[in-house]
C-alpha cells in the first residue's frame, strides 16, 4: 500500500466551512517530579539558581537537653518515692515527681515551639522588608510542626492540671494522697496549656505572614 507522507500531521482546512484538526496530543511520559527528603519539589526557583535548598529545621539538641533533664529528675523522684511507700505512715509528696514527668513528657515540645516561633517570626520579618530576600522554600513539615508539638504541649499541661484538681479534692476530703496542697500543680499545668495555646496561634500567624501554612476563611 502507499504510504500517506502526511499521515499524523495537522490537516488545513480543505474547504472554507471545514473545522481545522487539531494534532494529537502527546502520551503522558508516565514521570512525577522529584521530591527531597522534606516532601519539597526540585524544582528552581529563579533562571539562576538550580533548587533553592528549603529552610532547615531547628537544632534538636536544646529540646532534648530539656526532655533529658525531665528523665533525669523523674528518675530521682522515683528513687525517693518509691521506698517511702512500703513505709508506714502519711504518702510521700508527690508534687515534684509529676512536675518532673511533665518536663520529661512535654520539655521536647516546649523548647520545640519557642524555636519555631523565632524561626517563623525571623523569616515573616525577612519576607516583609523584602519579599524576595530569602527564597528557600518552606517543607509542609516544618510550617505544621507547631501543631503537633503545640497539640502534645496542650495534653501535658490539661492532665498536670487535672492532677492538681485530684491534690485539692483529697486536701478537702481529709484524705492524704500525696498530691496535697494540689493548687501549684493545678496553676502551673493551667499555665503550660494556656502557653502551648498561645504558641501555636502566634506561629500559625508567623507562617501565614510569610505566605506560608493555611489560610483564613473569610466570614
Amino acid at each position: 500500500m502507499p504510504s500517506d507522507p502526511d499521515r499524523g500531521a495537522p490537516r488545513g482546512p480543505a474547504t472554507p466551512g471545514e473545522p481545522r484538526a487539531d494534532p494529537p496530543a502527546a502520551p503522558w511520559s508516565g514521570r512525577l517530579p522529584r521530591l527531597d527528603a522534606a516532601g519539597m519539589p526540585f524544582a528552581p526557583h529563579h533562571a539562576d539558581d538550580v533548587a533553592a535548598p528549603p529552610l532547615p529545621l531547628p537544632p534538636r539538641r536544646w529540646p532534648l537537653l530539656a526532655a533529658g533533664a525531665g528523665l533525669v529528675l523523674t528518675t530521682a523522684e522515683l528513687l525517693r518515692v518509691v521506698p517511702q511507700l512500703a513505709d508506714e505512715g502519711p504518702p510521700p509528696s508527690l508534687g515534684l515527681l509529676f512536675l518532673a514527668a511533665a518536663l520529661a513528657l512535654g520539655g521536647f515540645s516546649a523548647v520545640r515551639l519557642l524555636q519555631l516561633h523565632r524561626l517563623a517570626a525571623s523569616h515573616a520579618a525577612r519576607c516583609r522588608a523584602d519579599p524576595e530576600a530569602d527564597r528557600r522554600p518552606v517543607p509542609w513539615t516544618l510550617a505544621d510542626a507547631h501543631e503537633v508539638h503545640g497539640v502534645w504541649l496542650l495534653g501535658v499541661g490539661v492532665s498536670l492540671a487535672l492532677v492538681g484538681a485530684l491534690g485539692l479534692w483529697s486536701l478537702a476530703d481529709g484524705r492524704r494522697t500525696g498530691l496535697e496542697p494540689g493548687w501549684p500543680l493545678l496553676l502551673i499545668g493551667g499555665g503550660v496549656a494556656a502557653a502551648a495555646h498561645t504558641a501555636r496561634a502566634r506561629i500559625t500567624a508567623r507562617w501565614r505572614e510569610s505566605g506560608q501554612g493555611p489560610r483564613e476563611v473569610p466570614t
